[in-house]
């Protein structure tokens, strides 16, 4: 098989939306840029990526700005997650052989292992983002941190929103209300480690943060205790979540606009999803977002960056160009 040596990939458009007035009139490529000027005890920020390591949840691992570029046009960036001192997995090849196996590597010494990337281009508070593994949502929370905490460029307290933009492509077949969402987070399974079982995320696309809508989580949060969890899972069995979501006034129930419902769901997998509402349902994608199909150069298995910094620019000019945007 030829190696492959270039990537299909869907661009998002996200914008931001300063719903408190923290950036006090500042765009999103005015705030980064600033960002990286920033001087602060440890020197410029722009000049020690250890100072941008964000690691408030150690079991997701470690987020860092890593490699960006500060132009007149656009703010790119290059948003890593690694996770210290965990083990690399691998499959274990063989020849007549039932089934490979599942085994672990160490990192080589001054490596980690790289868990997702999200490449995040800004002109204005216009914002291109490309996801591998690593959601929006999370990328909302690391720039709220750099921003607000790292640095003192935006208001304490404010929380970045990326809004994800609807498609004019999704037309007439799209709901104008929302009575009642109902997500279907990944199953939870036991792994396969005998020695030390734990629960995971049934095995699904690696394409994004699976993190996000855990079924664990919401387990979790009903009580249940992993050691119940773990009694549950045992033999092959996998457990489902649905989670219906409703609103209701003081005496009778409401609905919600779907530019509402865009928000709120704004960093839910579309395929976790469907939607209720006077018109019907609406299964596997509550909106239609704004997205540019674009092809990047690979650097082995990795995405060239300087290559993804183009694609973002070339969908934020397309997207202005045909009148999606304004810019």
């Amino acid at each position: 098989m030829a190696k492959q040596t270039r990537k299909k990939v869907g661009i998002q458009y996200r914008k931001l939306e300063d719903v408190t007035g923290g950036f006090n009139g500042s765009t999103l490529q005015a705030a980064l840029s600033n960002c990286l000027k920033y001087v602060g005890p440890h020197g410029a920020i722009s000049e020690s990526v250890k100072v941008r390591q964000f690691d408030s949840d150690p079991a997701y691992g470690t987020l860092v700005l890593n490699f960006f570029e500060d132009k007149d046009s656009f703010f790119f960036g290059e948003l890593v997650r690694f996770e210290p001192g965990a083990d690399l997995p691998l499959l274990q090849l063989g020849d007549n052989v039932k089934a490979y196996n599942l085994t672990q590597a160490k990192a080589p010494a001054g490596h980690e292992p790289i868990r997702g990337v999200l490449y995040l281009l800004a002109v204005n508070n216009h914002a291109m983002v490309l996801e591998s593994d690593l959601s929006a949502s999370r990328a909302e929370r690391y720039l709220t941190w750099l921003l607000s905490q790292a640095t003192p460029i935006i208001a304490e307290n404010t929380h970045i929103i990326l809004a994800a933009e609807l498609s004019p492509e999704s037309g007439a077949n799209r709901l104008s209300q929302v009575d009642q969402i109902i997500l279907k987070p990944r199953p939870v399974q036991s792994s396969t480690d005998e020695e030390a079982p734990t629960l995971v995320p049934a095995l699904s696309s690696t394409s994004r943060d699976v993190s996000e809508t855990n079924t664990l989580d919401v387990l979790r949060a009903a009580g249940m205790d992993d050691t119940d969890i773990q009694s549950l899972v045992q033999d092959e069995t996998s457990i489902e979540v649905v989670l219906q979501i409703r609103f209701k006034g003081k005496r009778k129930r409401r609905s919600l606009g779907i530019d509402d419902a865009n928000r709120l769901l704004r960093n839910v997998p579309d395929d976790e999803l469907t939607l209720s509402g006077p018109g019907g349902r609406q299964k596997n994608g509550k909106i239609v977002k704004l997205a540019y199909p674009a092809n990047i150069e690979l650097i082995g298995s990795l995405l060239d960056s300087k290559d993804v910094a183009r694609a973002l620019f070339e969908g934020y000019k397309y997207f202005v160009s045909n009148g999606y945007i304004d810019a």
